[in-house]
């Protein structure tokens, strides 16, 4: 990749709400700045990390969950706000997922550079569509869609996705996302702002 391409790696997890509003920043920042510089290329490596493994694999309900973790869902009122600013509505948002199948679908759709959308869906899905992406079919809406085939539930992938939340935690030593490297060097961590995002692009 020539001097114009910007590699970004990030780790991050649907069942991350904070996740799905600093997605959305990044997707403003990025849109802006290649409006500013349309010679340029941002390049994007999605990487999985699950924030709690022990949900239920078929995904909890949205208060019992944050009853059972933090007493109530008060701490998403700042959260709702701050997504609101940059369209997260969270307009339905009914689940709190185990994601280990949505990374092997995020994980294997990035070899046929479908990941960012997938993403996106994914994140819209569990968050203004009220639909629990713990689960395989509703998975497959969103595979079928971007014409990802059967593979993302194969052993290897698994076993990828796995490895690669190791390696995140253990070997990075991240302990919270979203979690945004650039070019290799350059770490912003959380939701920031766009204007941030710009001012690093710019680097």
């Amino acid at each position: 990749m020539d001097s114009k391409t910007i590699t970004i790696d990030i780790y991050s997890d649907i069942a991350c709400p904070w996740c799905y509003v600093g997605e959305h920043k990044f997707l403003l920042a990025k849109q802006q700045y290649l409006i500013q510089n349309p010679t340029h290329q941002i390049k994007v490596q999605w990487h999985p990390y699950m924030i709690d493994p022990n949900t239920k694999k078929s995904g909890e309900e949205y208060l019992a969950y944050n009853k059972r973790r933090w007493g109530s869902d008060g701490w998403t009122y700042s959260l709702r706000q701050a997504g609101k600013k940059v369209g997260c509505s969270f307009a339905d948002w009914k689940t709190w997922p185990n994601t280990f199948w949505a990374h092997c679908l995020i994980n294997y759709a990035g070899g046929f550079d479908k990941a960012d959308e997938v993403v996106d869906e994914i994140f819209d899905f569990c968050y203004e569509k009220g639909e629990n992406v713990s689960e395989l079919e509703v998975l497959e809406k969103i595979a079928e869609k971007f014409k990802v085939d059967e593979g993302w539930k194969g052993k290897e992938v698994q076993k990828r996705v796995i490895e690669g939340d190791a390696y995140a935690k253990e070997e990075m030593d991240i302990h919270g996302v979203p979690y945004f490297v650039m070019k290799g060097k350059y770490v912003l961590e959380g939701a920031v702002d766009p204007e941030t995002f710009i001012k690093y692009f710019a680097k």
